[in-house]
């Protein structure tokens, strides 16, 4: 995420479990409960709640629309990411209109909430905050293949909430996994190395 939608988490984003339901806070901290919210709200932007959090932090003057001015502020801040970071700089004209062409608002050059949250957009309606400040899923959205796609589409998940969590819990168990075997391979050496060999009865005295 890139320091603007950072700094604006903090003074607008929604913190329900500090302040209760649907209420802000400018607290420089964020308590656990809050987080998940956070986390719930950036790793699926494809129900009202998601976007609701992002709509709120994009529009910078509260006016209930995101305009291309509100929009820039953060693209500025992105493309310069893409460029130091080496990457191709896509246009914030081209990005306007693809995401334009996407969303289809109801005005032109006026994003509403309601435009985001139909029926028939909602679950991609979280790409064009992705353009704005998740440079890594920006890139991805930019670079998807159509067959993943199409087998994202397909696969068992009902959100994409449910698809990260899998990912992760099957990550962090193999994480958890090759540590145990490095753990294992180091007792073994320990062992060689004239600790209590086990099993035969032979005693073989500590070096240390």
């Amino acid at each position: 995420l890139s320091r603007a939608i950072v700094d604006r988490i903090f003074e607008v984003g929604a913190r329900p479990s500090s302040d209760g339901p649907g209420s802000k806070s400018q607290c420089l901290t964020m308590l656990y409960e809050d987080f998940v919210y956070f986390m719930l709200s950036e790793e699926d932007k494809g129900n009202r709640a998601s976007l609701e959090y992002w709509f709120t932090c994009v529009d910078h003057d509260a006016d209930g629309i995101i305009t291309p001015a509100d929009m820039r502020c953060f693209y500025d801040v992105q493309a310069s990411r893409m460029e130091s970071l080496g990457h191709d700089v896509v246009p914030f004209a081209d990005v306007l209109c693809q995401m334009s062409d996407m969303i289809k608002p109801e005005t032109i050059g006026k994003i509403s909430l309601e435009d985001l949250l139909r029926e028939d957009i909602v679950c991609a309606s979280g790409t064009i905050f992705d353009a704005l400040f998740n440079l890594d899923k920006f890139i991805q959205f930019e670079q998807r293949d159509p067959f993943a796609e199409r087998q994202k589409r397909d696969d068992p998940f009902r959100c994409d909430w449910d698809r990260f969590a899998f990912i992760e819990y099957n990550r962090l168990a193999q994480e958890e996994e090759a540590r145990e075997e490095m753990d294992l391979d180091g007792f073994g050496d320990w062992n060689d190395g004239g600790g209590f060999a086990g099993g035969g009865g032979e005693y073989h005295e500590s070096p240390f």
